[in-house]
């Protein structure tokens, strides 16, 4: 009973005086003389960056779903499953807060080439298919970012109080909603402004290198799946918005969806490409199962334009799947913009180009000799 006396006793005391202060500082206040009072528009002189970069928390924000996701402060340790959303995390500065990746890390070049660190040291959740719940929480995130294949488990870890995002960046301005969104979370809105700048800077430079191309120069361009060339990207999938942003016309686009779709024989013959274009690998090391020469020598498409005039072409490989949305995917299109026209934009210009993307963003020195020695692959 004592100490409760003693205890009240002093918030009294505290109470008091704060009362008091407060009337001295009302007082000095109306004292002071109105002429000396603070312009309204002082705050005005803060930099615009940093105003931008004031986040206030608790956020609520809506994922690309339309999820609502609350977080109490900025994300501090980061679950990425998904090996675009882990290439934004690196590009934005916040390679120190993944605390568990999509697996195989290891196999992924821009991990080499840029988060050396992380290769042995955070956790493994496995992949989309095949997500490993329990490894995610034994990460303890405050923050996790799933693809829309994995939309179920974010709602799972939601509901467990684990804030979690899904991503879905199925076109340029999906992308850049995505980089916004992570950086709005974890507080990296100044690298984030920079990224999506010079992601404007490119958008411009293709768009005025191909303004002057007319509709009937620009080929077909026919993008390969991962699994098979009798697999294409549809109109409403990143691909096709790559094509058609190098002044191409992607052959896909009397198909409809955002994913991989499979087509016959009869329908190449009819999309009849003037050039094909395949992707690398899913882990961008090496090339999918099939190769050009195998496009080539394929009997029943010897009839198509790009086949007859050996106009098969590889992406490079060793660094990230240019044709997908990672942050570096405006590389695909400045890429293609070269492959498909030459007379505009050389291959060379574009190794410089993208050396300066990976140094300024990623934070290492770019090999681009294995752009530069690349050679189109054509028919005997």
């Amino acid at each position: 009973m004592k100490k409760f006396l003693s205890l009240a006793l002093a918030l009294i005391m505290a109470l008091a005086m704060f009362a008091g202060c407060a009337q001295q500082g009302a007082e000095n206040a109306a004292e002071e003389p109105a002429a000396e009072e603070a312009p309204a528009e002082a705050p005005a002189e803060q930099p615009a960056e940093e105003a931008a970069a004031a986040t206030v928390f608790p956020l609520t924000v809506k994922d690309q779903l339309g999820n609502e996701v609350t977080l109490e402060h900025a994300a501090e340790r980061i679950v990425s499953g998904y090996y675009i959303s882990s290439s934004t995390c690196i590009a934005l500065g916040l390679k120190d807060k993944l605390v568990a990746t999509e697996e195989k890390i290891d196999k992924r070049p821009i991990y080499k080439l840029a988060a050396p660190e992380l290769i042995g040291n955070v956790g493994n959740v496995g992949s989309a298919k095949a997500f490993d719940l329990e490894a995610c929480i034994a990460a303890e995130p405050d923050l996790v970012i799933l693809p829309k294949k994995a939309k179920d488990y974010a709602a799972t870890l939601t509901e467990m109080g684990i804030p979690a995002i899904v991503v879905n960046p199925e076109s340029h301005e999906k992308l850049v909603e995505m980089v916004n969104l992570i950086a709005q979370l974890t507080g990296a809105e100044e690298k984030a402004t920079a990224l999506t700048a010079r992601y404007d800077e490119v958008m411009k430079k293709v768009e005025g290198l191909t303004a002057n191309i007319a509709d009937a120069d620009k080929p077909t361009v026919y993008m390969c799946g991962t699994s098979s060339y009798l697999t294409t990207a549809p109109k409403d999938m990143y691909q096709a918005s790559v094509v058609t942003s190098a002044g191409g016309k992607n052959a896909g686009d009397s198909l409809e969806g955002d994913s991989w779709t499979d087509i016959s024989y009869e329908q190449f013959i009819a999309m009849n490409p003037d050039v094909i274009i395949i992707p690398t690998n899913n882990m961008a090391n090496g090339q999918p199962d099939f190769t050009a020469d195998e496009v080539l020598s394929d009997e029943q498409l010897k009839e198509v334009t790009a086949v007859k005039n050996g106009a098969v072409y590889n992406m490079p490989t060793g660094f990230e799947a240019w044709d997908s949305p990672v942050p570096s995917g405006v590389l695909g299109m400045l890429w293609m913009t070269a492959k498909l026209h030459p007379e505009v934009y050389t291959m060379e210009e574009f190794a410089a180009d993208a050396a300066d993307f990976y140094k300024t963003f990623y934070g290492f020195d770019m090999d681009t000799s294995s752009i530069l020695g690349e050679t189109v692959e054509k028919a005997a």
